[in-house]
């Protein structure tokens, strides 16, 4: 029993001594790679998992073993599964800092190279432009002490009614600066005068930016269409129709008394067109141009107010609306096919005098569409009965349509 027991002692202290043999002997730098990782571990790193690591750290080329770590490269042999979470980090050592910051791609390297200080190199100062100063409100005090004139003008107009007793909002409130801008820029020089906006056709302000001031309050409404109409592209400001200055007009503060002879300063050919012997009544105030347009924009190219020129016209000749039980096609169509909308020198405001007007369509081949000329008027050397009174009409009396059972030909 004895010998037994003495043997089992020696066979143990044998194998002891042969593993503290077969243990490496690891340099300073694998030294400490390996208590690195036996630090990151700490709490359940068995005698194993410590000889699997000394045994990788041994098998790897010299110089290399921290260069992988510090990577983030995979450890060979060690599994996740043996190890649990392990607790915060501590601070690293100063040893493993300096080896750690020789790795190009460790976050350890780019915060060992931003502490690192650098000789700073001296460049040339590159010119900077200098910064307007900024502009700042004024009020409406210091802009009437020059500008008497045009502040008694606008006293009496419904902005400086809006902007003084019941303003809607922070910039309604600074009056005279509300549309022309800062004003202390242009206090400090007057002369200059990008440094206010003005609404004139000699002002430095663009356009753009004009009508951009006054859509801060105008937009929406009638003015939904305004960006890319006609009066837009052609470069036309707000200032160009109307006068927010004082009360040329009866309304809408025009730039003419009225909004007609507004609308005259640029349109000359619609002005002659009313002068014809049939004209609407619009010189004598019976109509205006906003009744059909919409001068700040429209879905339709001659700024209409309805989406057709039947719906315009509508709206005054509701009896021409229908539905008819016969509908002449170009009535339909439109009603431009036979009158002309602002003049003409023919009754009814006619393209062409009838029954040369017809004629344009009807063929001309018996009854009722032979070629009649001027010569077979009621007055002319060969008179036609069929042009007596209203020519055509005189038969066709219900031309713009019919709902007689009879009517097919318009006569009832």
């Amino acid at each position: 029993m004895r010998r037994a027991i003495a043997l089992a002692l020696l066979l143990a202290c044998g194998l002891a001594g042969l593993a503290r043999a077969e243990t490496p002997v690891l340099p300073p730098d694998q030294a400490a790679l390996r208590d690195e990782m036996a630090r990151i571990h700490a709490g359940h790193v068995d005698a194993d998992a410590l000889q699997r690591i000394d045994s990788d750290i041994a098998a790897m080329p010299a110089g290399a073993a921290h260069m992988g770590m510090a990577t983030g490269a995979p450890y060979p042999s060690l599994k996740a599964t043996q190890f649990t979470p392990a607790p915060a980090a501590q601070p690293p050592t100063s040893k493993w800092t300096r080896l750690a910051s020789y790795a190009p791609d460790s976050p350890r390297a780019d915060t060992a190279k931003a502490d690192t200080p650098k000789a700073e190199v001296s460049k040339p100062d590159a010119p900077k432009a200098e910064a307007k100063p900024q502009r700042t409100y004024v009020g409406r005090e210091t802009c009437e002490s020059c500008h008497q004139q045009e502040a008694t003008n606008w006293a009496h107009t419904i902005h400086a009614k809006v902007f003084q007793q019941n303003p809607r909002t922070e910039l309604q409130a600074q009056n005279c600066e509300a549309c022309h801008g800062p004003g202390s820029a242009h206090v400090e020089d007057p002369s200059d005068l990008t440094t206010i906006i003005s609404f004139s056709k000699k002002s430095k302000t663009p356009v753009a930016e004009q009508n951009g001031q006054c859509l801060t309050c105008h937009a929406g409404g009638q003015r939904i269409f305004w960006h890319d109409s006609i009066h837009d592209s052609n470069q036309l400001g707000c200032a160009d129709c109307h006068n927010p200055m004082t009360t040329f007009g009866a309304r809408g503060l025009t730039a003419r008394e009225s909004i007609n002879e507004t609308c005259f300063q640029c349109h000359k050919a619609q002005h002659a067109e009313f002068a014809r012997r049939s004209h609407m009544p619009l010189l004598e105030g019976k109509l205006s141009c906003t009744d059909c347009h919409n001068p700040h924009g429209s879905t339709t190219a001659p700024l209409l107010k309805a989406d057709s020129v039947n719906e315009v016209c509508f709206t005054c000749h509701a009896d021409k609306r229908g539905p008819f039980l016969f509908e002449h096609a170009p009535v339909r169509e439109s009603c431009l096919n036979c009158h002309s909308p602002h003049g003409s020198n023919f009754e009814n405001l006619l393209n062409a005098p009838r029954p040369v007007l017809c004629q344009q369509c009807h063929s001309q081949d018996g009854h009722p569409g032979s070629l009649l000329t001027a010569g077979n008027m009621a007055r002319g050397p060969m008179p036609d009965p069929r042009l007596i009174a209203t020519s055509c009409q005189t038969c066709h009396v219900n031309i713009h349509g019919s709902n007689s059972p009879s009517g097919a030909r318009f006569e009832r």
